[in-house]
């Protein structure tokens, strides 16, 4: 857009040159236009080359990122029995917990809780999760994003069989778990 109304105003000058007739004012004008004209090439073999050099760092991201990280994909499973055992659930039998993994980003978690057949909202969701074999848990705090529907990040970057276990909390009365299986596999 600079360069059209760079070009627009040469036009004009080198037109009111001519009009006026004076040698001197017709070369001032010549030079301007050739400064101008000198200026344009100069701004457009800059622009090019920034261009240029902004295509190659994302090329050079793109290449970067794909082997700095692995895709990975995440199957769920319900797990049929707590190896650990209840600890004070309250209407478990009355809640269905279920979750997703993201298909863009499988460490984001999404769980719907519903209680009766209704979405149970403003409860605290934990996802709670460990490797297989391994006895150091990590726990994630899940925010909710839609009536009953809670997202949580999982910091989850092997392979393996992780366990998973997400507790749901509200008031003094609703302390329940369900524990699911994460098998996380190379894309």
């Amino acid at each position: 857009m600079r360069n059209v109304s760079m070009m627009i105003g040469l036009v004009f000058l080198l037109a009111l040159g001519a009009c006026s007739g004076t040698a001197e004012n017709s070369s001032s004008n010549n030079q301007m236009a050739n400064e101008a004209s000198n200026e344009q090439v100069s701004n457009s073999k800059n622009s090019t080359e920034a261009g240029d050099a902004m295509e190659s760092s994302d090329e050079e991201g793109e290449k970067e990122g794909k082997m700095s990280e692995p895709a990975l994909e995440i199957a769920i499973t319900e797990e049929s029995s707590d190896e650990e055992g209840d600890h004070g659930d309250h209407h478990a039998a009355d809640l269905d917990i279920m979750v997703d993994a993201d298909e863009m980003d499988p460490t984001l978690l999404t769980t719907s809780v519903k209680e009766e057949m209704q979405a149970l909202t403003e409860a605290n969701v934990r996802f709670e999760y460990w490797k297989e074999g391994e006895d150091q848990h990590t726990y994630t705090d899940a925010e909710e994003n839609d009536k009953g529907m809670y997202d949580g990040k999982v910091e989850i970057s092997e392979q393996g069989t992780y366990m998973l276990k997400i507790h749901v909390e509200k008031g003094q009365d609703l302390h329940t778990h369900q524990p699911f299986v994460l098998d996380v596999t190379e894309k």
